[in-house]
């Protein structure tokens, strides 16, 4: 018989009763076993090879116990010490919530190029309420707080304060006058260190100017409710350690009834977390793996449940060791050796899976796979390390020995039926978890960030008190930007923009669009046709009192040129009388002379009061037929300029002629024999006046009629438009661009170039719903249709802010789960198959835990949408299923190993051989790790606990339904083909038998 090592006679195989030894003994052996802890390291015999093929790592394991306890020690401290802390690294360098190219950033940077300063998606809304209607002291404290934040070049980009501009102030403040906001663009994409330090800023500033007496100043926006919920998650770090602490430590005590048994795999774990933090942490700060404030408190999660579960399939194989009768020395070898390779293939597996989250794009899950991939490698070289260490000095010091075996017992009825009746274990197992699975054509994601976080946050308590006083979603819009190849500050390309400003408006969802042809929201009533139409009626209605004035005068002028005609008649009469008997002065002639140059003076007075009359008439014409847009391009309404004008030229050389015959008159009435013929002249103008006048009066008259016909049209179109449609007919004339409201808005939604113009769009829904994302999906298809065929045909249309970024996340989100769970699922494939050595039994192991994850799935739908009323988050089943499919499968392959393991002793056998002996250690196992999960619950954030509940839940489902009746079953019923394409015995061997278990190259069994 072999001798014993010291350790061994100390200890025994089976400690004898504790009460039959005294208190004295106790303690004085107890002593001796740790002072010999401390020569063992120094024993040659501890790393011979006795002749029991134990392997040189265990031996090295077993004898280093003491230096590896203080180097995994003194590495965790030492780190600690020396490296950062990861919560501040996370806070100094996050990276976007976004990737760079995804569309809805690209058109804020494009804003920001065109608009100048650079762009960023962070845009945040200053709100202000007010207990009463705000005054000139809040609107002068108003203008010094923006003058604060543009003071902050650092921070803020650009500042869109158009509340303090009384031309769109009705636009940015509610209609009690008791809320107002603004703009600003910040700087650091959304998520970005930058940007959570640009959001903190602004508060800052706010916080070091108070605002006057009853005003609360509230920075909240869509940046700021993603940035709030980033710090609720960061804040929830510490709490979610300590409850998983707690619940670990429960458990634990629970199951092994013994501090010292349940400080073993707890040790483990705490220095895995402890050193794996500070390393991440380095890494994070000098840039060689992303990090994100998701990984700080996913890493906590991870390392706790999984480490945990490192520590107790090492003890719980020793302990079933110990059972079986073997000394705890030859128990620990026992342990070591079998367990070692599955803590290595699950660390493996875990860790692979964990970084296929690296191919994903968002950083929510990019960031969240290496500092997991990390967590999970220290964690496994923890277990495969410091787990013996501690493993041995409590074997030799008399620790960790198992109590009772009800355990064993229970776990052996449980398999025996499972091998006995396969079918309908099989079939009401999958009934169970099919129960869960058919909750899942219910399932709606949820984008709603604010859910997400608690509703006493600054960006929540802004947005409710936006609720309180503005139209909804007024603070959440969506930027719609068009960008042209030209500029498009003319009457042509705003009437194609008011032809997409109305589309969009009448997208299911639009309550609202604020843009250059609707600067205040609603729509400009100056700015269409019909309005211009209605005022051109007016003019027209104001020019046809002046045509009926000017015709009453032309009227009494007329009939003063009838009786000059008569008087001239007269005067030539008498002339022709006394042509050749001319008196001196004093007779006949003189008074001919007098009459005449009476008559010369009225004609005179009725010239000088036509002329101006017709010249007027004519101007008025001219100035109403010049109102017609375009007119020098429209051929009817040039041909009436012209004739305008030759009437106009008309009239002044009549003028000119009259007043010359006139003049000639009076010099002709100082010699007599030219007299006649010039009375004779005047008397045949005075005939043509009147030939002239008669049908201008009737032409008057008769455009009198139409004139006020046209006026009542116009009038009745415009009102008519102005009731039904108001924004129909879009048209701004080239006076308008002068106006100081058209002037301000120009600068507000152009680029300077006047390239690119913004809109703002909002919905009559919640911004963070599926329902916002409908419509935002509608509006770029929606705005390309409006302008076919106008002069803004084949321009550019892209859109940002709240919608068009969750469209992007729904679209990356989608696209991440799909790419990692693929590669999960493959890398999990191969790491089972290479180690079971079995397609059939890798294929199960993996499907199974998809099966889990379904299930879980739709349970945690069942639990939150149906119970809670919350949607699950949409980055819940991607981050569940990465931890689920590694943590799962590590469970089902640590049975199915053990089936391959007892195969010597027959399939069914075997299956209840592991169950029995793997049943307490995986379900113990499954159960710390779900309740890890479960502790996440207790951080700030919903999307934590969803996904600690979805884990959680999938991990109880794979340990107590899946591991513990579906996989048995399944192997139960395919038998041998379960291990195809490997050989296995067809018969029972003995336990003297080689194993010959082997497998074949395209050959099935036989």
């Amino acid at each position: 018989m072999k001798k014993k090592d010291e350790s061994e006679a100390d200890t025994g195989p089976i400690a004898a009763p504790v009460g039959a030894e005294t208190f004295s003994a106790r303690s004085r052996a107890f002593g001796r076993r740790v002072r010999n802890e401390f020569v063992v390291p120094f024993r040659r015999e501890t790393y011979a090879d006795t002749g029991q093929h134990r392997p040189l790592y265990a031996r090295l394991m077993y004898g280093l116990s003491i230096p590896i306890v203080v180097l995994w020690v003194l590495l965790a401290c030492g780190l600690n010490a020396a490296g950062p802390q990861l919560e501040k690294v996370i806070e100094g360098h996050a990276l976007s919530f976004l990737p760079d190219e995804a569309s809805s950033v690209q058109a804020l940077a494009n804003m920001g190029k065109y608009f100048g300063n650079g762009g960023t998606n962070n845009f945040v809304a200053v709100l202000a309420e007010g207990d009463k209607p705000f005054g000139a002291e809040m609107h002068r404290y108003y203008a010094d707080l923006m003058e604060k934040f543009k003071a902050d070049k650092k921070h803020v980009i650009t500042t869109i304060d158009l509340w303090s501009d009384p031309s769109f102030a009705p636009a940015f403040e509610s209609r009690d006058r008791k809320a107002s906001f603004s703009y600003l663009n910040l700087s650091g994409n959304m998520g970005t260190a930058l940007a959570m330090e640009s959001t903190q800023a602004v508060r800052d500033i706010v916080k070091a100017y108070p605002p006057p007496d009853g005003v609360k100043i509230y920075v909240t926006g869509p940046s700021a409710v993603v940035n709030d919920e980033l710090l609720a998650i960061n804040r929830s770090i510490l709490p979610i350690i300590i409850a998983c602490a707690i619940c670990i430590t429960i458990i634990m005590s629970l199951t092994y009834r013994s501090l010292f048994t349940a400080s073993m795999p707890l040790l483990v774990v705490a220095v895995a977390l402890v050193t794996a933090r500070p390393i991440v942490a380095l890494l994070g700060q000098h840039g060689i793996i992303g990090i994100s404030i998701f990984a700080s408190s996913l890493l906590a999660g991870i390392v706790l449940g999984a480490g945990t579960d490192y520590g107790i399939f090492l003890l719980g194989r020793y302990q079933e060791a110990r059972r079986a009768g073997q000394d705890p020395t030859s128990a620990y070898y026992t342990a070591l050796s079998s367990v070692q390779r599955i803590i290595f293939a699950s660390g493996l597996t875990v860790a692979g899976a964990t970084a296929c989250m690296t191919l994903t794009r968002l950083a929510a899950f990019s960031t969240s796979g290496l500092p997991c991939t990390i967590g999970i490698l220290t964690a496994l070289a923890a277990a495969l390390t410091l787990g013996p260490a501690l493993l041995a000095i409590g074997c030799r010091l008399g620790f960790y020995e198992p109590r009772g075996d009800r355990a064993v017992r229970r776990w052996r009825r449980i398999a025996t039926h499972v091998v006995r009746w396969p079918g309908p274990v099989l079939a009401g197992s999958l009934a169970v978890l099919a129960l869960a699975i058919l909750v899942l054509p219910t399932y709606v994601i949820s984008y709603n960030e604010r859910a997400a976080q608690p509703a006493n946050t600054e960006a929540n308590l802004g947005l409710d008190a936006a609720d309180r006083h503005l139209p909804p979603n007024l603070l959440n819009p969506n930027l719609l930007f068009v960008e042209s190849d030209h500029d498009m500050r003319n009457s042509a390309d705003l009437i194609a923009l008011a032809k997409l400003t109305n589309a969009v408006y009448s997208v299911d969802g639009v309550q609202a669009v604020q843009g250059i042809t609707r600067p205040l929201i609603s729509p400009l009533p100056q700015g269409t046709l019909t309005y211009q139409g209605g005022y051109i009626g007016e003019r027209m209605s104001q020019i046809a009192e002046m045509v009926s004035t000017q015709l009453n005068g032309i009227a009494r002028i007329t009939g003063q040129i009838d009786q000059l005609s008569v008087g001239v008649k007269v005067v030539l009469r008498d002339l022709e009388v006394t042509q050749r008997a001319v008196d001196l002065p004093g007779g006949t002639g003189n008074a001919t002379r007098q009459r005449l140059i009476e008559l010369l003076k009225t004609a005179k007075s009725i010239h000088n009061e036509m002329q101006p009359m017709l010249a007027s008439g004519i101007d008025t014409a001219g100035q109403l037929v010049d109102m017609v847009p375009d007119c020098r391009q429209l051929i009817p309404c040039n041909t009436a300029l012209t004739g305008l004008a030759v009437l106009d030229g008309l009239n002044q050389a009549g003028g000119r002629k009259f007043e010359d015959l006139v003049d000639a008159s009076r010099v002709a009435s100082e010699s007599l024999p030219n007299l006649v013929t010039q009375v004779r002249m005047l008397d045949r103008f005075l005939a043509d006046s009147q030939q002239t006048l008669t049908p201008i009066r009737g032409m008057a008259d008769s455009l009198l009629v139409q004139m006020n016909e046209v006026t009542a049209f116009l009038r009745e179109i415009a009102d008519t438009y102005m009731k039904g449609d108001p924004s129909g007919y879009f048209f701004l004339p080239s006076q308008a661009f002068e106006s100081p409201l058209f002037q301000s808005a120009l600068s507000v939604f152009f680029s300077p170039d006047g390239k690119i113009t913004r809109m703002l769009v909002m919905g009559d829904v919640n911004s963070f719903s599926r329902e916002s994302m409908d419509y935002s999906a509608q509006i770029i298809p929606t705005a390309k249709a409006s302008l076919k065929g106008t002069s803004l045909g084949g321009s550019k249309v892209s859109i940002g802010g709240a919608g068009g970024t969750l469209l992007n996340i729904a679209a990356f989100a989608k696209e991440d789960f799909i790419t990692s769970a693929v590669a999960a699922f493959a890398f999990v494939f191969c790491v089972v198959l290479l180690l079971l050595r079995s397609f059939v039994a890798a294929v199960a192991v993996v499907g199974t835990v998809g099966l889990s994850f379904l299930s879980a799935w739709g349970l945690s739908v069942a639990i939150w949408q149906h119970g809670v009323g919350l949607p699950l988050h949409w980055a819940v089943a991607p981050c569940s299923f990465i931890f689920l499919v590694a943590v799962g499968a590590d469970y089902n392959l640590l049975l199915v190993a053990r089936f391959k393991e007892e195969l010597r002793a027959g399939i069914k056998t075997g299956i209840i051989r592991s169950m029995v002996g793997t049943g307490s250690v995986v379900t113990t196992a499954g159960l710390i790790f779900g309740f890890t999960m479960f502790a996440l619950i207790a951080g700030y954030s919903s999307t934590l606990a969803q996904i600690g509940t979805t884990v959680g839940v999938g991990l109880l489902l794979d340990t107590l339904i899946v591991r513990s009746l579906v996989i048995p079953s399944i192997a139960t019923i395919l038998g041998r083909w379960f291990w195809w394409p490997m050989r296995v015995p067809c018969r029972a061997l003995r336990e003297t038998d080689p194993a010959v278990i082997r497998p074949t190259a395209g050959t099935s069994p036989a």
